[in-house]
């Protein structure tokens, strides 16, 4: 048995990003109908068992916004959190890139999944990366991920 192993909550989070008509790069946000005090926020969720950082971005942004079309980018980094209510009392976010070339500027959807968020009402919509307002500190690598998109396109 190994010893000093920190046990935690492996999760993903995405910043799915597509260059606009005029060039401008904008990312996918999304906001909770039944829940506006949840903010703007970007797809995210628990990663499965044996499943990589990046399948669990590309199936959670799939599940909650409907996005098409991804292709994985590349992971821009991990945040570490001390979380006393989980059984593991920390949870890693792992944040990466994806590119869509979803041409849907705005729309809702209801996220399938076969955990606690089945059901939930969204609303989707791309917004110039600059000037997205992204709450909870979910923009903490977003500069990054928009410079390493434009790079690769």
């Amino acid at each position: 048995m190994l010893k000093n192993v920190l046990e935690f909550r492996q999760r993903a989070a995405s910043y799915v990003l597509r260059r606009a008509a005029d060039g401008e790069i904008e990312v996918l946000v999304m906001l909770h109908l039944d829940a506006p005090e949840a903010g703007t926020q970007i797809p995210g969720g628990g990663a499965h068992p044996r499943e990589t950082p990046g399948e669990a971005a590309i199936r959670e942004a799939v599940e909650e916004t409907g996005v098409r079309g991804l292709n994985f980018g590349e992971v821009m980094g991990n945040l570490l959190f001390l979380e006393p209510e989980l059984v593991q009392g920390h949870q890693v976010t792992t944040y990466s890139w994806l590119a869509t070339r979803d041409d849907r500027d705005a729309w809702d959807h209801v996220v399938s999944s076969e955990d606690g968020d089945n059901g939930i009402r969204m609303h989707c919509e791309f917004r110039p990366a600059r000037a997205a307002g992204i709450d909870w500190e979910m923009d903490c690598f977003l500069d990054r991920a928009v410079e390493r998109f434009a790079a690769t396109r």
